[in-house]
């Protein structure tokens, strides 16, 4: 997706006019770094001001406390001092608030390759990034690989997974509601009355 903007008026033509997405994004970002930055400013001087301004109003011993905190911080040499630790405690606040916010910079990257990879797959789709550490692959389970044969339509490779199943396996509702539907997609109607007739007595108490 381009957007378009028309500069013919100043000299400029369409081609040089086209802003891709990712430049609308980062100006995006600059403006919000520089409204944050001049928010963070405005707010720091209106409360030096209002110290300088306003601690005389303040009652009995706070109003003293404040007086003398403001009085060294305004001195020369301990202003300069104090405007930097402010600075830096600013800097460390919003780091630790960005950190927390996007979470940990360490990521996980997956990558995959070898010769069976197709020669027109796209780069960005041979890898993957993860935030948090993904599980460990394990094979699919037989009648996983069942179900997913069945689904694309490969019956063959179905009837070879489902023999490899023990006596237990194939007793399970999942693997009975599988069969079923073979026995229906193959046309083994008497298998099918027979596989129903068996759902049937699991689900009765």
């Amino acid at each position: 997706m381009k957007y378009f903007y028309d500069f013919t008026g100043l000299g400029f033509s369409k081609a040089d006019a086209i802003v891709s997405p990712s430049m609308v994004r980062a100006n995006d970002e600059r403006v919000k770094q520089v409204a944050i930055g001049a928010g963070i400013l405005i707010v720091l001087m209106v409360s030096i001001l209002g110290l300088l301004l306003g601690w005389r109003l303040l009652p009995g011993l706070l109003g003293e406390w404040v007086g003398t905190i403001v009085g060294i911080m305004s001195t020369p040499f301990f202003m300069e001092g104090s405007l930097i630790c402010i600075g830096l405690l600013i800097v460390l606040g919003i780091n630790i608030w960005r950190r927390h916010r996007e979470g940990d910079e360490f990521v996980y990257l997956e990558q995959v390759s070898g010769p069976e990879l197709p020669k027109d797959l796209p780069d960005q789709a041979t890898w993957a990034i993860y935030r948090e550490k993904p599980l460990d692959a394990s094979p699919p389970s037989a009648l996983a690989q069942a179900e997913g044969a069945f689904e694309i339509g490969d019956y063959p490779a179905v009837t070879e997974w489902i023999s490899t199943m023990d006596t237990e396996a194939l007793k399970l509702p999942e693997t009975l509601e599988l069969r079923l539907k073979l026995a229906k997609a193959t046309g083994h109607q008497d298998l099918a009355s027979a596989l129903e007739c068996e759902i049937k007595n699991l689900d009765s108490p």
